[in-house]
């Protein structure tokens, strides 16, 4: 045989070689993934090893290469790619399996977060690099099936390629593991049934809501049976304040309490000369890592909402909400969420009659991060439109965004409160920075617990300042902060504050199990962030004066 022959038969099987170990690396990567050994991804991939029957069914047959069949193949592996990238980063960052249905919905979410977190420059380099690499990689799998199937055009070649993915999927499982377990070594651990399960999710949606429905009919019953006509306030205004990612770490993990005891016990004996009373517990949070609105939608609701879907079940359901009991009871209801950035109708629902989103705090300072602007800014904000001019009762929630993640850009807080104005002051004053790249956030415990600390102090001084009549302020965080700050196997429980200058008003809270102080000492498991709705009508709420929907 001649040199020439001989080339031209190995540059195609060369080629076909290169070709399936492109694919099979490409499904391999685990990404992100630390101390991947690099020989794991040359191990046989279950899904490749799927894909190839179909360039052998399709030459078997006798179809020439075509478009009709390739390109849907070739979204099928960016897709397989996509979702296992989803499958790995949402457990790793949300501590909860990844849910191709309801994830998808949050891309643009994520972009957003790109977009607040990093520089201008660095996010359109990270988008204009992006699309290379998915073009790149398209292009790449588009070329490896073509490879692959003119490789198999000729029916020799064919049978024995055939014969041998029959032999490897049909002897693997049954070699000999012993302690060398030789099926690992070769066959990558698949992960095409995890596909599967998310379609079979899909394709029984309907079953999931219609459980979920089920549940908030009961709380909406619980609630239309239980006293909530809040008369035992006796007027006095509430306030709630939601601290993002102020979670169980923040005393569990020694790291941070041990920056943080002091914050605390300086904050209890500032309240007490003040006249102020506390005391603490644990709440169990729906959520964990992020999405914060399943938090603050489970305390206005009564009801656990542990995914985005049975969010969207509740905001279209007939459940009454905190606001709308306030609102029978005669108080002003205000919403503060400075991190709403864009229109949101849904949140109507909800029966705030004021609501204050990003566009109504008529900020002129910078953003910090993801945070539209500083916390303390947007209490200062609250007391000059809505606590100084009241005429009567309010019932204010709060939801602060400060201590958003990545945590590496915050604001300064500032002593004088006079000096806040519009916000113009930030432009001048230099912020707090750590060396924090998201979504890398290993390193990112300092920058967590200073921003907590932030957020503490502002909510203390805010009280000591501005409130000076009867009041019940609640202080809670939404969830756990990222799994990479709290580490693996934590509770999804939240700290919850209760603070008063009216001892009665913590009264029922202490018969509740809330333990004296800014420290909660309850171990898990704890309670429901879903039980709060109707303890705290009950315990305000005189059963002679039962009120009910018309």
């Amino acid at each position: 045989m001649s040199h020439s022959s001989r080339s031209e038969k190995i540059k195609p099987t060369l080629a076909f070689v290169l070709a399936w170990t492109f694919l099979n690396v490409l499904m391999n990567i685990r990404y992100p993934a630390q101390q991947l050994h690099p020989l794991t991804l040359f191990k046989l991939s279950p899904e490749v090893l799927g894909i190839m029957m179909i360039p052998l069914a399709a030459t078997w047959i006798g179809w020439r290469f075509h478009p009709a069949l390739y390109l849907p193949l070739t979204a099928l592996v960016i897709f397989l790619r996509l979702f296992r990238i989803g499958d790995i980063l949402v457990p790793m960052y949300f501590f909860r399996p990844f849910n191709l249905f309801l994830d998808a919905q949050f891309v643009p979410d994520l972009i957003h977060l790109l977009y607040t977190t990093f520089s201008l420059k660095t996010f359109t380099f990270a988008v204009i690099l992006a699309l290379i690499l998915l073009a790149g990689l398209t292009w790449g799998v588009w070329l490896s099936l073509k490879t692959i199937h003119n490789f198999l055009a000729f029916d020799r070649k064919r049978r024995v390629i055939l014969v041998l993915i029959a032999a490897v999927i049909m002897l693997l499982p049954y070699l000999p593991t012993g302690k060398s377990r030789i099926p690992d070594e070769f066959l990558a651990k698949g992960f095409f049934l995890r596909v599967v399960e998310e379609f079979n999710f899909i394709l029984h949606v309907k079953a999931h809501r219609a459980r979920q429905q089920a549940v908030i009919e009961s709380a909406t019953e619980v609630g239309g049976n239980i006293p909530s006509s809040l008369d035992k306030l006796h007027g006095a205004d509430v306030f709630i304040f939601f601290v993002e990612s102020y979670g169980h770490t923040i005393f569990a993990d020694k790291r941070h309490f041990q920056k943080i005891k002091p914050v605390l016990d300086n904050i209890e004996e500032d309240l007490e000369d003040r006249g102020f009373l506390v005391c603490s517990t644990f709440f169990n949070s729906p959520t964990y890592g992020g999405t914060s609105w399943l938090a603050h939608g489970t305390l206005a609701g009564g009801v656990k909402l542990s995914s985005h879907m049975h969010y969207n079940l509740m905001i279209t359901s007939k459940a009454r909400t905190i606001a709308r009991f306030f609102n029978e009871a005669g108080y002003r209801t205000i919403s503060a969420t400075p991190g709403t950035q864009w229109p949101w109708p849904q949140g109507a629902f909800f029966g705030y009659q004021k609501k204050y989103y990003a566009w109504n705090f008529d900020y002129k300072g910078p953003m910090y991060g993801w945070s539209t602007m500083p916390d303390q800014y947007v209490l200062d904000y609250i007391y000059r439109h809505e606590i100084r001019p009241r005429t009567q009762p309010l019932f204010i929630e709060f939801v602060l965004v400060t201590s958003h993640a990545p945590f590496h850009h915050q604001p300064p807080y500032l002593k004088d409160w006079s000096q806040i104005g519009e916000g113009q002051i930030y432009q001048e004053i230099e912020a707090v920075t750590f060396p924090i790249v998201w979504p890398d956030l290993s390193n990112a415990s300092e920058g967590y617990v200073t921003a907590i600390t932030y957020d503490l102090n502002v909510i203390s001084d805010f009280i000591m300042r501005y409130i000076d009549n009867n009041a019940l302020i609640i202080v809670l965080g939404d969830h756990q902060p990222n799994v990479q700050i709290t580490g693996k196997n934590q509770p999804w429980s939240v700290p919850v504050h209760v603070i008063s200058n009216t001892n009665k008003l913590l009264e029922p809270f202490r018969k509740r199990g809330y333990s004296p102080g800014l420290i909660p000492t309850q171990p898990p498991p704890h309670r429901g962030m879903e039980t709060f709705l109707y303890d705290f009508l009950d315990d305000f709420s005189t059963p002679e004066r039962l009120t009910k929907d018309e």
